[in-house]
């Protein structure tokens, strides 16, 4: 009866373990230094990135656009804890094991943007370790996913996060606009120039301070 009562009680203790190392819980990223990262690539993986555990990287996403982050190729079981700036610093994704990218221990995740401005990826050691002065690095890339299909999607918002290009389907939240689509045009750094005919959207929204440059010949028709 012991041995019995024993093992339930080990039992129980691995499987409380293991479904507790399989929730990511938001690692705190005040107080330890950080780096600003460019623009993340579109369709394809960043470079790798050597960041310490504990450290976070600004970088800036957009609202309505999907990323994949990722810290497979590591050398140690890695957590990744997603914060944006809307509003004070909140707490909007993470991963401990088996994400997207990889299995395994290695933190991945995909995730889409609520908010259009700067957030921070914060890598640790599992679990929630701040610096551990090993002296290894775990390896921090990102991606910006692309799913275009071909077909336009009924609604899309212009990022311009690759260059001014209206076709450059990187530069929208949804894919370039078409005839069913629902365009918007916020104010942003870069704003659309349409040097190709022809362009056309259902709809088109653009907000006050924002433009769309048409050089001719090309043109844009809405449906609507």
């Amino acid at each position: 009866m012991k041995k019995f009562i024993y093992f339930l009680l080990v039992f129980s203790a691995i499987v409380f373990l293991t479904i507790n190392k399989s929730i990511a819980q938001p690692c705190n990223w005040a107080g330890w230094s950080g780096t600003n990262y460019p623009a993340i690539p579109c369709g394809a993986f960043s470079g790798n990135i050597p960041v310490g555990s504990g450290t976070y990287t600004y970088f800036t996403a957009y609202a309505g656009v999907s990323y994949t982050i990722s810290t497979c190729g590591s050398s140690f079981d890695t957590q990744l804890s997603i914060y944006d700036a809307n509003p004070a610093w909140t707490y909007r994704a993470g991963n401990d094991d088996n994400g997207p990218d990889c299995g395994g221990t290695p933190a991945s995740l995909t995730w889409t943007a609520t908010y259009t401005g700067d957030h921070i990826a914060i890598v640790n050691r599992f679990n929630c370790q701040m610096h551990d002065f090993t002296g290894v690095s775990a390896i921090l890339k990102f991606r910006r996913n692309l799913t275009c299909s071909g077909t336009p999607q009924a609604s899309s918002t212009w990022t311009g996060s690759t260059s001014n290009n209206w076709f450059d389907a990187c530069n929208w939240t949804n894919c370039v606009p078409g005839t069913i689509t629902n365009a918007t045009i916020p104010v942003v750094g870069t704003l659309p120039v349409v040097n190709t005919s022809p362009a056309f959207v259902n709809t088109i929204s653009v907000n006050i301070g924002a433009t769309v440059t048409v050089n001719a010949p090309a043109t844009l028709s809405a449906t609507q």
